[in-house]
């Protein structure tokens, strides 16, 4: 039987591989690392790919071609990995960018697994916008694990609002 674990451990490989210089878990996936789980259907995985300028249009070639090498399905914009639909998202903003490049190292089981920081999981959601978004950030915020002075620092650095610090 797979496990996050398992889906991990193929996301590991693929850094291993060298088709991607990094990555971080996010969405609902990484918010369950320092809070309730959230409902979620899929991982999300900020990538920052190698060779990514000689894709332009087609950012995330070299993540599908090492999918198909390695038996995996896609469906949508989903790569079936082990069963479980994973998300590969380009970084496609500074506040995405730095959110990898800062990821947590940290572990499922026994595997390591980097994962987009607290501070940066709100900042993140605030920039996305859209109530479900607006509610994991909320949720983080009383979670306790958010330093909010680095996220004041991250949310007036990208110019996004800072108004949920004074209602959470």
């Amino acid at each position: 039987m797979s496990s996050l674990q398992d889906v991990f451990a193929s996301i590991n490989r693929l850094l291993e591989a060298g088709v991607i210089e990094a990555y971080a878990v996010g969405g609902a996936t990484a918010v369950l690392f320092y809070a309730e789980p959230a409902r979620t259907y899929d991982v999300d995985v900020f990538v920052i790919v190698r060779g990514a300028g000689q894709h332009e249009l087609a950012p995330l070639a070299g993540i599908y071609d090492w999918a198909r090498a390695q038996g995996y399905r896609t469906e949508a914009e989903h790569v079936l990995i082990d069963g479980v639909p994973v998300q590969f998202l380009p970084a496609y903003t500074a506040l995405v960018e730095e959110s990898i490049r800062e990821a947590r190292p940290l572990t499922y089981g026994s595997e390591p697994v980097r994962v987009v920081g607290p501070e940066h999981l709100v900042a993140l959601a605030l920039q996305a916008g859209g109530a479900r978004r607006r509610e994991r950030a909320y949720q983080l915020l009383e979670s306790g694990d958010v330093d909010r002075a680095r996220l004041l620092e991250l949310l007036t650095r990208h110019g996004l609002p800072t108004e949920i610090l004074d209602g959470a």
